[in-house]
């Protein structure tokens, strides 16, 4: 097993673990970064750009609803693959900056597999034993599936897998109320799905509750079917 010493280990590149390695690389410190997934992390693939995409597109679908002063407003003709298309394409625009490339070219050695401790200052990772002054572990986090009786036989999406989704659904069932699956709820009820949103206690129960409120009237005057106070204890359905 090949050693390399370094004074900064970053395990996990997503926006956290870049943001150190670039900016340790670039006051001269010799950096390794570990990363077993997808460059970028959640952030770039699975959170903030795809779904910010998605809400511009839906944002756009709504506008063409209402229309302005002289402008008649009309049901907007969406092609939601087309939407999925826009999606990818800002990921496409944006990986560049996050890629392997331009960070070897920092001078940060990137090595793409999962790591593991082997001792107070030793990480083993791709047939490497990295010897560290400091590390920094920045492995972000993975979307909760909660254990509801029935979700092995029903297909079901987390914000993994959501924005590969290339057909509209007729009805979106977002389980949970936080600001996630009410931004999800809200973008695909302006793209032309039938949305309901289910949660066990209060619909943004964690934000300011006069802010909330607001937010939440404004989905119901869009469509958005909200069931609060109900916890959901099975899954199931037919194939459509």
């Amino acid at each position: 097993m090949k050693r390399i010493e370094t004074d900064i280990c970053v395990i996990g590149a997503g926006s956290g673990g870049l943001s150190v390695a670039a900016g340790a690389a670039q006051m001269g410190a010799r950096v390794v970064l570990i990363e077993a997934g997808e460059m970028g992390g959640d952030c770039l693939n699975a959170g903030c750009v795809p779904s910010k995409a998605l809400i511009a597109a839906a944002k756009a679908a709504e506008a063409q609803r209402h229309g302005f002063r002289g402008v008649a407003g009309m049901e907007p003709a969406v092609d939601f693959g087309g939407v999925k298309d826009h999606i990818a394409a800002v990921i496409a625009q944006i990986a560049p900056v996050d890629s392997q490339e331009r960070f070897e070219g920092l001078g940060v050695r990137v090595i793409r597999a999962f790591g593991r401790f082997v001792g107070p200052r030793e990480v083993e990772a791709g047939g490497y034993k990295i010897v560290g002054r400091r590390f920094v572990i920045a492995t972000g986090s993975r979307p909760f599936v909660p254990p509801i009786a029935g979700a092995d036989k029903v297909p079901w999406f987390t914000n993994e897998t959501i924005f590969a989704l290339r057909e509209r659904p007729e009805h979106l069932i977002v389980i949970g109320g936080g600001p996630i699956g009410v931004e999800m709820a809200q973008a695909h009820r302006r793209l032309g799905s039938a949305v309901t949103v289910i949660e066990g206690a209060q619909a943004l129960g964690r934000e300011d509750p006069e802010l909330a409120g607001v937010v939440l009237e404004a989905l119901r005057a869009e469509g958005i079917v909200l069931r609060e106070g109900q916890q959901v204890v099975r899954l199931s359905g037919v194939a459509g």
